[in-house]
């Protein structure tokens, strides 16, 4: 018996060394089944669990429909809209509604109020309608959107969120397109609004309709938390309870996200203890600038004009109180070349070793480059902006007669010969001034076919 006692504890020793490791950062009970803390800032990810688990969202759906509507209006909120049979009928028996009829002429401004504080279906297939034409058009332009966001875990088939099996995203998605709709204007003033809002009698219905905020967080009781700004919360039978939220406290500003809690209560108690935990345990730190720079070769007309310095930069991230800046690693993306006219996408990720409170990855920052003018005034390559005479009033009226007079002439010519005038062209962006013949065999960096691929330098920053 002592021996079989001794055999099993080695076994469970060796199946507890050998496991696959995985990672569950401290944090708070909750009962949702997924979650994500992201700052609205960088789109740093300070907490999460089971983030890109596919789930059904429900009403926070409505997101996407309101931020690209608003996209689309452009400020204009008086626009006014037309109710179709379509966007009163296409709904399910029961489901939330703010009483829209066909024929009705609304105000964009009150049917968004109404799709955010009452989350009205009726309403978000309007904005759909108004967004691409038709609530499959408007459909196809929230899809549209989630794919330029990089979204691979999002596909919708309403605006609204009722339930369809392949209507699902993940909480990290629903973070990244509340980060997106929270730069778009106008969004931010209607996701959080707390107060009444009233719509006022159309050519339809004669009295008023007048929606309001349900979320516990923003009006009173034991949920209620100051840093709560704005959220939009859904239901239904497969999704259970989700619930988004925009949070700020002293300069931070987070976004949550939970996903399939079991009860109604539950998104508040969650999402609560989230938040808390969140603004209690993070602050914003200065990770210092490595001491460590890189020269690139500057190409430009086909020539090698010189080399330009790159340069990390400083930059913040959350951390976790329990965590400092020290052993943070740096990984460069760095172009072999800067090539003139064309974006130089060079960046910096920070990431601190594995650790039991946070994720690791703190953020990405762009790297400074300098030098470029110093290469350009030392080479023969010059902007065509710079070959441009000087502006006088005489010499813009002798040129601009003297280029009436050739084109005269032009035309005339051109009509004797017969021939087809060519093709106007623009003066090009760069102009090479050539003060000696190129060599007859092509240089180096013409005969490559293929550009090297970034190089990526994994190291910790060594400090001053």
């Amino acid at each position: 018996m002592k021996k079989f006692f001794t055999a099993l504890c080695a076994a469970a020793l060796a199946a507890a060394l050998f496991a696959p490791a995985t990672l569950a950062y401290q944090g708070p009970s909750v009962s949702c089944e997924a979650y994500i803390v992201m700052d609205a800032d960088t789109g740093q990810v300070i907490m999460e669990k089971n983030a890109d688990e596919v789930l059904y969202p429900a009403s926070i759906t409505k997101i996407m429909t309101m931020a690209l509507a608003l996209e689309k209006a452009q400020g204009e909120l008086d626009t006014q809209l037309t109710v179709s049979y379509d966007a009163v009928h296409q709904l399910e028996y029961g489901s939330s509604h703010i009483a829209l009829q066909e024929g009705e002429v609304v105000r964009l401004e009150d049917v968004l109020y109404g799709t955010q504080l009452e989350s009205a279906n009726d309403g978000a297939n309007v904005l759909a309608e108004y967004i691409g034409g038709t609530i499959q058009g408007g459909v196809d332009a929230m899809n549209a959107k989630a794919a330029e966001l990089g979204l691979s875990g999002t596909h919708y088939m309403n605006p609204h969120g009722l339930h369809d099996d392949e209507h699902y995203t993940t909480a990290r998605d629903m973070a990244i397109i509340t980060r997106w709709a929270l730069t778009v204007p106008g969004f931010e003033e209607i996701f959080c609004r707390t107060d009444p809002w009233t719509m006022e009698a159309t050519n339809k219905q004669p009295q008023q309709r007048v929606f309001h905020c349900t979320d516990w967080m923003r009006i009173s009781g034991d949920y209620y938390r100051t840093y709560a700004k704005g959220s939009k919360n859904g239901f239904h039978d497969q999704a259970l309870t989700t619930f988004v939220n925009y949070a700020e406290q002293n300069g931070i500003r987070l976004i949550s996200v939970e996903l399939k809690c079991q009860q109604l209560e539950d998104k508040f108690r969650d999402a609560c203890a989230i938040l808390d935990y969140a603004f209690e345990n993070f602050s914003r730190v200065e990770i210092p600038a490595p001491d460590e720079a890189f020269q690139v070769p500057v190409v430009g007309g086909g020539e090698a004009l010189g080399n330009a310095l790159v340069q990390p930069k400083s930059a913040t991230a959350l951390l976790n109180k329990n965590l400092s800046t020290d052993g943070i690693t740096v990984d460069y993306q760095i172009p072999d070349q800067y090539v003139l006219g064309q974006p130089f996408a060079a960046s910096v990720t920070y990431s601190l070793p594995e650790n039991d409170y946070q994720p690791s990855e703190l953020g990405s920052a762009q790297l400074s480059v300098s030098g470029i003018d110093e290469v350009l005034a030392a080479s023969t390559y010059v902007p065509a902006s710079s070959l441009q005479p000087e502006k006088n009033p005489v010499g813009i009226a002798v040129a601009a007669a003297a280029a009436v007079m050739a084109l005269v002439l032009g035309m005339r010519l051109w009509r004797k010969a017969g021939k087809k005038k060519p093709a106007a062209t623009g003066p090009a962006q760069w102009e090479i001034i050539t003060r000696k013949p190129l060599p007859a065999e092509p240089p180096p960096w013409e005969k490559e076919t293929d550009k090297a691929s970034p190089r990526s330098q994994t190291k910790p920053p060594s400090r001053n």
